[in-house]
Parts: C-alpha cells; sequence; structure tokens
C-alpha cells in the first residue's frame, strides 16, 4: 500500500475520500433519474436539454473559480464552497413534480461541481510528486468511482425494500455532511511559494500547443453526451427499471478497478497514446451500442466503457498539468473543464434530438466518429518531458 500511494500528498488522500463520499450521494440519485424523469412523461430531448444547459451553466464557474484560485494563491475555498453546494442540492430531488423542477436541481448540482473541479485539479497537482501524477488523478478517480460503486447498489436495496425514489434523494444528505466534514478538517491549501500574478482570464498567457490541446477535448466532448442516455438505452433493451441501478454500478466498479492502472500507465508511458486508447474504447462501445438488439451485448458494451474513464478521463487532466507552467494550473484547468462544459449543451441536445426523431443508432454512431477525430487530432499535441 505504501509503495502504491508514494508520490501523493495527505491532500490527494483526503480529496480521495471527499470524491467518494460525493459520489456515492451522487449515484444514488443518477441511475433513477431517467425513469424519475419517464414518470413525467419526459422524452430523450428533455433529457438532452436539462443536462446540456445544466453542464454548460456550470462551465462558465469553472473557468472563473480556476482563475480565482491562481489569483489568490487559495483552493480549499472553491472546492470546499463546490462540494458543499453540489451535495447540499441532491437531496431537494425528492421535492420535484415535474420535469422542470429536476433541472433547476441539476444545474444547482452542476454548479457545485463547476465550482470545484478546476481548484480540486490544480490542488491535486500542487499537492503529487510529477512522477506520480497520473497515478494521483488515477487514485482520486477510483475513489470517486468507488463510491458511485456503492450508491447505486445501496439504491437498489432501498428500492427492494419499498423505498420510493424521493426517498432515496433525501437519503443523500448524510455523505454530504461526511464530504464536508472530509475537506474541512483535512484538505489544506498548499503555498506556492510564489507571488501571485496579476493573471487575465483568457487563453493569451497559453501557447498554441494548449489551445490545439483544448480544440481536441471540445471536438472529443461534442461527442461524448451524457451518461443517463445509456442508461435509458438499457430499459429500452428489455433490463427491468429496479435493475438500472446494479448496471451502473458494474460500470462503476470497472472505472474504479482500472482507475489507478490507468493513471500509473499514463506515468510510465506517452500520456497522449494512452488516451486514444481511450478514445478508441468510446469509439467502440458507441458504435456497438448502435446496433445492440439484446441485453446481454448491451451489458458486456457497458461494461467495457468503463476503460474509457480509466484511459482518457484523468489522463487528460495529468496532460494539462504537462504542458502549461505551474502558476497557470488552475486557469488551465478552468478552461480545461470550460471547454468540455461549453460542448456538453450542444452534445447532449444533438443525441436526445437524434434519439427521439430518429432512434439511438444515429446518435450513437455521432459520438463513435467525434472520438475518432479526436484520436487524430491528439497526436498533435506536444507534451513536455
Amino acid at each position: 500500500m505504501r509503495r502504491l500511494l508514494r508520490g501523493l500528498g495527505p491532500n490527494v488522500i483526503a480529496l480521495g475520500f471527499a470524491s467518494f463520499f460525493t459520489d456515492f450521494g451522487a449515484e444514488l440519485v443518477v441511475p433513477l433519474l431517467p425513469d424519475f424523469l419517464r414518470t413525467m412523461g419526459a422524452t430523450p430531448r428533455t433529457l438532452g436539454w436539462i443536462e446540456g444547459i445544466s453542464d454548460s451553466l456550470a462551465s462558465v464557474f469553472r473557468v472563473a473559480s480556476g482563475w480565482l484560485s491562481d489569483r489568490l494563491g487559495r483552493r480549499k475555498i472553491f472546492v470546499l464552497a463546490g462540494y458543499g453546494i453540489a451535495s447540499v442540492a441532491r437531496p431537494f430531488f425528492g421535492l420535484a413534480k415535474v420535469a422542470w423542477h429536476v433541472g433547476v436541481v441539476r444545474i444547482a448540482d452542476r454548479f457545485g461541481k463547476g465550482l470545484r473541479l478546476a481548484a480540486r485539479d490544480a490542488l491535486i497537482a500542487d499537492s503529487s510528486e510529477p512522477f506520480a501524477r497520473g497515478k494521483a488523478f488515477g487514485f482520486q478517480k477510483a475513489m470517486d468511482h468507488s463510491g458511485a460503486t456503492l450508491g447505486p447498489l445501496l439504491a437498489l436495496l432501498l428500492l427492494a425494500h419499498g423505498w420510493d425514489y424521493r426517498g432515496v434523494f433525501f437519503l443523500t444528505a448524510i455523505p454530504a455532511a461526511m464530504v464536508l466534514l472530509v475537506i474541512g478538517v483535512f484538505v489544506r491549501d498548499v503555498p506556492s511559494g510564489q507571488v501571485p500574478a496579476k493573471l487575465k482570464l483568457s487563453l493569451a498567457p497559453f501557447d498554441g500547443n494548449f489551445k490545439w490541446f483544448l480544440l481536441t477535448v471540445t471536438v472529443f466532448t461534442l461527442g461524448n453526451s451524457s451518461d443517463l442516455f445509456i442508461l435509458w438505452r438499457a430499459v429500452d433493451l428489455g433490463i427491468p427499471r429496479h435493475l438500472v441501478p446494479l448496471v451502473w454500478s458494474g460500470i462503476c466498479l470497472v472505472r474504479a478497478l482500472s482507475s489507478i492502472p490507468g493513471g500509473m500507465l499514463a506515468d510510465r508511458f506517452d500520456r497522449r497514446y494512452v488516451v486514444i486508447a481511450g478514445f478508441a474504447v468510446y469509439a467502440a462501445v458507441y458504435a456497438g451500442l448502435a446496433f445492440a438488439a439484446t441485453w446481454p451485448v448491451y451489458l458486456a458494451l457497458v461494461l467495457f466503457y468503463g476503460l474509457y474513464h480509466a484511459l482518457a478521463e484523468s489522463v487528460l487532466r495529468a496532460i494539462v498539468t504537462d504542458i502549461v507552467p505551474g502558476h497557470l494550473r488552475g486557469t488551465a484547468f478552468g478552461m480545461f473543464h470550460f471547454c468540455m462544459g461549453l460542448a456538453f449543451l450542444p452534445a447532449s441536445i444533438l443525441f436526445g434530438t437524434l434519439m427521439d426523431l430518429w432512434g439511438p443508432k444515429p446518435a450513437f454512431l455521432v459520438g463513435a466518429a467525434m472520438a475518432v477525430v479526436a484520436s487524430v487530432m491528439m497526436l498533435r499535441v506536444r507534451l513536455k518531458s
């Protein structure tokens, strides 16, 4: 265990546990939302608008929080506020009566995520050794996905014992309290040793290499719609609604088991090729889901899908630390998450509209095609040794 955690500072461990409790609470909710919306008469297009708008609105705060954390030299306050807002918002899903109520709570949830993401990622980079940054981000995602694995299992157990969706949503208040406790007590700011620069909230301080990287991530995200569409597809292929949380738990388990090895792989080999491998998994799974006609094929594909997150999601953040100066990390992560959030709006709306009008095949194939294009673009990104 000591060797596994080598190079990871106490902040990385604490933020890992914060992610665990956050996603434990979040994933009590997420696998239930598609069917919860169905009971209100929502369609895939409705889901696309809710997911796209909530994530894109929050993306503005991803830039602001990252820039401010660089400007002030303090990151913990943004991490604490972001985790706190998202965790406190989730129980309010239990009060939703119509689809737009769900959208309002989802926006608050995503706003909290947007507020914390850039500052948290910069704090992880500040708190880990350079040789272990891929592993550090992999550890955070492993803890994240471990909570996401257990949350749906508890939801499944509660539903089997007669709980309704609203009761499960209210229960998320308990892990919310744990998140605030962990961050408030165990996370510390890391002094940079430098006087904060007078930063501008723009891409001007960054070189063309980072801008090309952002364009690559944006292209990929245009085909990377909400994972809730994958759960929506489960019901269409005959998986009982009460077992959908089990499907989601299986996906998250694969993510949890593969995130640290994926990060360590990126510390040893060229990170671009690890990301390209993740994009290839994404393209293969989405192409398969376009033609899947039975639930056993669907299950095999979505479990394989968990590898995409291990090979691409956390490694992309490690690449950010490779190609930008240390004093610009918060701003860089803000821009990184902003570009993804902004592209998420058209991605989710397009996916939902295609699925509504012509079915799942064109929707999933568009996602697969964008992943292939982004893989080629990733080859042009230059990494610093």
